[in-house]
């Protein structure tokens, strides 16, 4: 019987999917790097589709601030060889 994470990669679909988390969760790691530390809390990596990185936020404020950073974030997750080309903040209770 196969295990779950085999029947992922065996599917185009899911393993599609397992790819754009990945790559989110990739994204994510890039920007913490780049943001202040008394925001790492207030982030979590939302869904990659079509060149749009998604950062969910707890706070207002730390979107305003987030929003501020756009453009040395896109720039280091471009860097690093992933293919964003536009990120969207949104608001969302992170766990």
């Amino acid at each position: 019987m196969p295990t779950v994470l085999q029947a992922i990669v065996e599917s185009n679909t899911l393993s599609g999917l397992l790819e754009r988390m990945d790559l989110s969760k990739a994204c994510l790691d890039i920007v913490s790097k780049r943001i202040p530390l008394s925001l790492h809390t207030s982030i979590a990596a939302g869904p990659l589709t079509d060149g749009e990185w998604c950062i969910l936020i707890s706070n207002a404020s730390a979107v305003a601030k987030l929003k501020q950073l756009e453009p040395i974030m896109l720039a280091a997750i471009q860097a690093n060889g992933i293919q964003v080309q536009s990120i969207r903040f949104k608001r969302h209770y992170c766990e």
